[in-house]
């Protein structure tokens, strides 16, 4: 990946949600970048800020929601043409007006939502729903926008696409709608897709589908993906790279093999651990001693550090920065030599 061009750069992204129990301090300093036509995933266990990354990016926080600090950089020559942006080089997503927000969600970066029965709006038919994102972001009159519905339908292979464009999103199952929302998602052809969770609610024959169209339009569009997910198997399947997310921080970053290999944060490598395997015969289940913090007292230092074996004093003080460990991996842990020995022994037994 080191030779491709880089499409979006996110650096030192903190995200705080204002309840009444406290701040939430979501997003502590989230830093990665996605490459042209990759499929990167974000994964970890649920609450480690996945979903709040993607939201933060878009622009979509509900209102208890701020990004305090950081930069989404986007190196898209189209979507500067489109927005009107005159200046050389990337342009900072969280510094766009609120107008260009609007316009850049739908041709620069879209999202496919885990659930599709809250995010498609019941009361209005399906061809609708397509209608105004073609009509919005691209400009087509009604007989164009219709004509590329239809095409965008067959695509995904709901038919006969013009019973499809006259239902109502509860006359659809499960996979029609999410297939309905991916076409929502590539109507204005986006540099950027985000998937949250995208085949959560559906049954494994059909998650299998989705992916797989998923995949095909990806190439067919020349897109970008994020897959944000807790699945290990699905990121397995589809990813290119992996960022492992830890209580509002990415921890590490490499290729998937190397991630499947030879991960290097300890926090990665009891993930890993944690998920049965068919080949091994065990009593017992592999876990991750301790439980996720409470993010409105989070640790201080290396928000791992009270659940992880190679903590030593300088974790419960100093957060560490992100390090390329070994070439294209990049861990962030003060003891990663550490963690590099051990892995070195077990290879050599």
């Amino acid at each position: 990946m080191a030779d491709k061009e880089i499409l979006m750069e996110v650096k030192d992204l903190v995200t705080r949600f204002y309840t009444e129990d406290g701040v939430v301090m979501a997003l502590e300093g989230v830093n990665f970048a996605v490459y042209k036509g990759e499929t990167f995933a974000l994964v970890g266990e649920t609450g480690c800020g996945k979903s709040v990354t993607s939201l933060s990016i878009l622009r979509l926080l509900p209102v208890s929601g701020k990004t305090l600090r950081g930069e989404v950089l986007f190196h898209d020559e189209e979507s500067k043409r489109r927005l009107g942006i005159k200046k050389e080089g990337p342009f900072d997503i969280l510094k766009l007006s609120s107008k260009q927000a609007l316009r850049m969600r739908g041709f620069s970066m879209s999202l496919i939502t885990q659930d599709p029965m809250t995010s498609l709006n019941p009361v209005y038919t399906v061809g609708d729903q397509i209608l105004e994102v073609l009509q919005l972001h691209k400009k087509l009159s009604d007989k164009q926008a219709k004509k590329e519905a239809l095409r965008l339908l067959e695509d995904v292979e709901l038919t006969p696409a013009e019973d499809i464009f006259r239902k109502y999103p509860h006359q659809l199952s499960g996979g029609q709608r999410q297939r309905i929302v991916i076409v929502i998602s590539l109507a204005a052809e986006p540099a950027l897709i985000f998937a949250d969770e995208p085949t959560t609610a559906l049954d494994v024959t059909i998650q299998a589908r989705v992916l797989e169209l998923l995949r095909e339009l990806k190439e067919e569009f020349n897109t970008s993906l994020v897959l944000i997910t807790h699945n290990l198997g699905i990121v397995a399947e589809v990813s290119d790279r992996i960022g492992v997310m830890y209580a509002g921080r990415v921890v590490e970053i490499a290729d998937k093999y190397t991630i499947f290999k030879r991960p290097l944060h300890p926090y990665t490598q009891g993930l890993i651990a944690a998920v049965p395997k068919i080949t091994e015969k065990k009593d017992t289940l592999s876990f991750i001693a301790g439980t996720v913090p409470n993010l409105i007292r989070p640790p201080s230092g290396c928000r791992f550090h009270p659940r992880c074996p190679y903590a030593t004093d300088i974790c419960k003080e100093e957060i560490p920065s992100m390090e390329e460990a070994e070439p294209q991996h990049f861990v962030e842990c003060w003891n990663v030599d550490e963690v590099i020995k051990d892995l070195e022994k077990e290879e050599c037994e």
